[in-house]
């Protein structure tokens, strides 16, 4: 699923508030890297949620407090991580007027707002002596926070210093390229240790605990399945045992060793499809709200449990068969002997 922005190649710094400041310098010196293509800031990690503050925004009926998600961001930071401008213009490095009277916006929050054309709109935060801007662009839609939710309004609010840092790289030389930004690390911040990690990496983390369901649930499945067709199997035996003499009688009569695995499976495969018909409702109702938890999800469907329908129809026919064919290839002779 599109994400709305572009998380390949993009490495994450982490700076504290004392190192905030040395921020400008860093960046100078990293952007000397050809295989470096932008250096950007945010205070809050892409995918990880976002602040979130009343607003007082223009609309038709004047002005309305929202709460409204925001992020503040260094001017590379919508380039940087590929985030479309679908109206407007992106904060630019040689206006500082951008950093006091300039916001962008998501489609999201112009929607909401019912602006027909967000270009100029009014934005307040308290008495307007911290924001007191007009929405310079809107951006296409991005998840800021995260997979798991729907998409917010958002508005992006333009300051140079910020505690995460984006290097966006070129994708060439990319072991080199990370030893260059740690040795420029090491001599803006000497007594830092340089740590790093891929932002693909990091908004990835938010499914770990979901693949690690996943994967006890496959095993648990697989185990179940195993012990199943260990049951069968036993029962196929006893059945197969206490009618011996059965299937000896029927060959003399001319059965041929279909008709024999047929009758030796059928009674199998009777209760399997019963078990069937009662499971597959229970499995697509729970199944479905299990689901309606997650915003962006799968659905359901029926060719999906048809196909699971068969597989179960198989590996029941495969558990029993051998014990049937065994019955079949039977010699008459010593099954009728008498015991």
């Amino acid at each position: 699923m599109d994400q709305g922005f572009n998380q390949e190649n993009v490495l994450t710094l982490q700076l504290n508030q004392g190192m905030v400041r040395k921020y400008p310098v860093l960046k100078l010196a990293l952007m000397e890297n050809n295989d470096i293509k932008y250096v950007t800031s945010t205070n809050t990690p892409v995918g990880e949620g976002s602040g979130k503050v009343i607003f007082s925004m223009e609309t038709d009926q004047g002005m309305v407090q929202r709460g409204i998600n925001f992020a503040v961001v260094d001017h590379d930071f919508v380039d940087a991580l590929g985030i479309q401008i679908v109206n407007g213009r992106d904060f630019q490095k040689d206006m500082p007027s951008d950093t006091l009277s300039a916001v962008v916006v998501n489609e999201t929050l112009a929607n909401r707002l019912g602006w027909s054309e967000a270009i100029g709109k009014r934005v307040e935060l308290g008495d307007g002596s911290a924001i007191n801007a007009r929405v310079i662009g809107v951006m296409k839609d991005y998840h800021q926070t995260g997979m798991y939710n729907e998409i917010e309004s958002l508005m992006l609010v333009y300051r140079e210093r910020n505690n995460i840092i984006y290097v966006k790289l070129s994708g060439n030389n990319t072991e080199q390229t990370i030893s260059f930004i740690g040795n420029k690390w090491r001599e803006v911040f000497p007594d830092q240790p340089f740590e790093y990690t891929f932002l693909s990496e990091r908004f990835n983390r938010q499914f770990e605990a979901d693949e690690k369901r996943g994967l006890i649930f496959t095993l648990f499945t697989v185990l179940a399945i195993l012990i199943a067709c260990l049951g069968l199997f036993g029962l196929s035996s006893y059945m197969v045992e206490q009618r011996t003499k059965e299937v000896g009688i029927r060959k003399v009569f001319g059965a041929s060793e279909g008709i024999i695995i047929r009758l030796i499976s059928k009674n199998f495969l009777i209760l399997v499809t019963i078990a069937i018909v009662i499971a597959v409702p229970l499995a697509y109702y729970f199944m479905s709200n299990w689901l309606e938890n997650y915003v962006y999800r799968t659905k359901v469907g029926w060719p999906l449990l048809l196909i699971a329908s068969l597989i179960s129809i198989a590996i029941t026919f495969v558990t029993i068969s051998f014990k049937a064919y065994q019955a079949a290839i039977m010699n008459p002779a010593r099954s009728l002997k008498t015991e």
